[in-house]
Formats: structure tokens, sequence, C-alpha cells
């Protein structure tokens, strides 16, 4: 009974990430299986709640939800955290968050937005 109810809850959770995504980065299908390093159908079973990803995608996904958070946090309305995203960073040796983000580096988007919300990059 247990591992239904995870599974299920693994289900949900990646159909709300995989949505949050699309909706805060402006991301289709093809360019968020790629930032998740998985098939565009693979992403689609997700979504539709049919498959739970596997543990290295949901680590993927969760860093996806920590870029969320610290948008969030970061910038004072999505729509200025949707701009950053889209803008050339010199932090980033001039590359754009999304392009990282498309590419599944999601990590070195991570690393920047903490260190701007902890002030490093003030």
């Amino acid at each position: 009974m247990a591992v239904e109810i995870v599974e299920r809850l693994e289900r949900e959770a990646a159909r709300k990430t995989i949505e949050g995504a699309r909706e805060t980065f402006g991301l289709n299908y093809v360019e968020l299986a790629s930032a998740l390093d998985v098939d565009r159908r693979t992403l689609l079973r997700y979504r539709n709640q049919t498959a739970a990803p596997s543990p290295p995608v949901r680590q993927r996904m969760e860093k996806l939800r920590e870029i969320v958070y610290l948008l969030d946090e970061v910038f004072e309305s999505r729509q200025r955290g949707l701009e950053w995203l889209y803008r050339p960073v010199p932090v980033l040796r001039g590359r754009r968050p999304i392009d990282l983000l498309r590419r599944g580096e999601l990590e070195e988007v991570v690393s920047v937005l903490a260190g701007l919300y902890s002030g490093v990059h003030a």
C-alpha cells in the first residue's frame, strides 16, 4: 500500500514540476525534456502521470523546483526573474541562464541564483 501511495505522489510531483517549469521558464516540452535529460515521450508520460521518474530525473526536477524558488526569492516579480533568465549574465561569462537550463546545466543556474540570494553576486 505505501509503495503505491509513494509512486502516486511521485507522479503528481513530476506533473506539477513539469507544468510549473513550463509556465515559469517558457519552455516547450522538447526543451524541458532536454533540460531533464529524458526523451520527450518520457516527459509526456511523466506529465500524464502514467510513469514515475527515476531517481536521477527526480534529482533534476528538484533542481528545477529550486530554480523556481530562488527566482521568486531573488527577484521582486516573476517577470524580473524571467528577464534575468533570458539576458546574458556576467558571472556566467556572458551566457544566458535559460540556455544553460535548456542544456540541463541546472546546477550552474542554481549556484548563481543561490549566490544572488545570499548576496554574494549583488
